[in-house]
């Protein structure tokens, strides 16, 4: 197969260090923390700086320029990369390089698959040493690349990307349904106006909204402000008690094994990052199968600068052990008809606001299950708590299995792009011909809903 180095159809520019003399707004500004296992930056969640008097005209992205992670600690980071997909005035700091084609020879949506593959990551840990934590333009210039025609390159490209949108579709439909499901908990049980059948006296699917059509709010001396007259302050722990993960014997780190999540994998859009995941060996190991999460279920930091950040258990095929420090709130045997109360619960300011109070003072910030649990709550009867949980079930059965379907998409988006890149696999025409017994039943019904592609042993 023929192959071009990188730096005959790409120029390398490092990225800029930034002071305090930047601190401001008008350039958004991408760093390490942003790639993750990001395919493109996820702008709306980029800082920002001053530009003026900084930063020159090249300094700037332009659309399909790619970024790499050029230094870091974690060497697992080193080589990660994002694809610029549209025209945005940001910049990159001084941890990156950016790669910028210069050759039409290369189609750029293709070359940015290319470095997500395990042959990429290959090529610049040959150059750099089996340990690299340091990227520079020397060692980018001479990686490799398979060069098919552009045509070709460019059908690769677009079978990866179909897979990628997939995914993002699933992402978007899972923000608005947890934005509906917050938005109806802040209408019952911040400004207390809950659907209330005044007939009757009791809460209703059906009835008026509470306060602003006259409920009776009484005047709470603890909380030093009205609250709906018979709701009680009482905590968290009232409703779902955290509990702590297990005491992992730092032995039993392992490349393989039963996977445990950590602080690191809780991500801040509540989410569990599982492409990163730690591995013990438990062969002869006695743990108690309360450590083990299920899907729907809550876990929240407890240590360090993110303490309080909190996610969802995602569906996983194998079991996903709790660590030390991570909290736990085992929500029972059908988790997602507990769930909704909680997790909008836990995304209140006021929630966070309380932890980051809790947790100061020390150099390391830390909070304790018990903190978490004696956090103030304004609590209905659990009737109208039940109606809210079975309204908005459905909402979050529908992340969880979307969050799945993620998973499965990006198996097979990872399965083919190295056949891809190496020709084993083929894009043969429109429809999509891999067999189930090649991938599985689960990834061949997804497959057969993209593309056709001839397998090649």
């Amino acid at each position: 197969m023929k192959q071009i180095r990188f730096g005959e159809v790409a120029e390398f520019r490092n990225g800029l260090n930034f002071g305090k003399d930047s601190q401001g707004k008008g350039c958004l500004l991408i760093g390490i923390p942003d790639f993750k296992d990001r395919f493109s930056p996820d702008y709306n969640s980029l800082g920002e700086i001053n530009p003026l008097g900084i930063i020159k005209e090249d300094d700037y992205l332009e659309k399909e320029d790619i970024l790499f992670v050029r230094s870091n600690g974690n060497k697992n980071l080193v080589g990660r990369s994002l694809y610029i997909d549209r025209d945005v005035k940001a910049v990159y700091s001084g941890f990156c390089i950016r790669a910028r084609l210069t050759s039409s020879i290369v189609d750029t949506l293709y070359c940015a698959y290319y470095t997500r593959s395990d042959r990429f990551r290959s090529s610049i840990s040959s150059s750099g040493g089996t340990n690299i934590q340091n990227l520079n333009q020397g060692i980018l210039s001479d990686v490799k690349i398979p060069l098919f025609s552009v045509k070709t390159q460019k059908q690769i490209a677009k079978v990866l990307s179909d897979l990628d949108a997939k995914i993002e579709v699933n992402n978007k439909i899972n923000a608005e349904l947890e934005a509906m499901a917050k938005l109806i908990y802040d209408y019952w049980f911040v400004q207390f106006d809950f659907p209330f059948d005044f007939a009757q006296g009791k809460p209703d699917p059906k009835g008026k909204p509470y306060k602003s059509s006259g409920g009776k709010m009484v005047y709470n001396k603890e909380l030093k402000r009205e609250i709906p007259e018979g709701w009680e302050v009482k905590t968290i722990g009232d409703y779902c008690k955290s509990t702590g993960g297990y005491a992992f014997k730092s032995s039993w780190w392992s490349t393989e094994g039963s996977a445990v999540v950590k602080i690191k994998d809780i991500q801040e859009d509540y989410t569990i990052d599982l492409t990163d995941i730690s591995h013990a060996d438990l062969t002869g190991k006695d743990i108690d199968a309360k450590f083990i999460s299920k899907p729907g279920d809550v876990l929240i930091a407890m240590t360090g600068a993110t303490v309080g950040k909190y996610a969802i258990v995602p569906v996983s095929k194998r079991p996903l052990y709790v660590n030390q420090r991570v909290g736990y709130f085992d929500l029972g045997n059908n988790p997602t008809s507990r769930l909704p109360f909680l997790i909008n619960s836990l995304n209140q300011k006021y929630f966070r606001e309380v932890v980051f109070t809790l947790a100061s003072g020390a150099a390391q910030p830390n909070i304790s299950n018990e903190q978490i649990n004696n956090i103030k709550l304004v609590l209905p009867n659990d009737h109208l708590i039940e109606i809210y949980n079975y309204k908005m079930k459905s909402f979050y059965d529908k992340i969880l299995n979307n969050q799945n379907e993620n998973q499965k998409l990006s198996y097979l988006r990872d399965w083919l792009l190295p056949m891809l890149m190496n020709g084993q696999v083929t894009v043969a025409n429109e429809e999509l011909g891999i067999t189930n017994a090649e991938l599985g039943n689960d990834l061949g019904m997804i497959a057969e809903e993209t593309q056709e592609y001839k397998y090649t042993k």
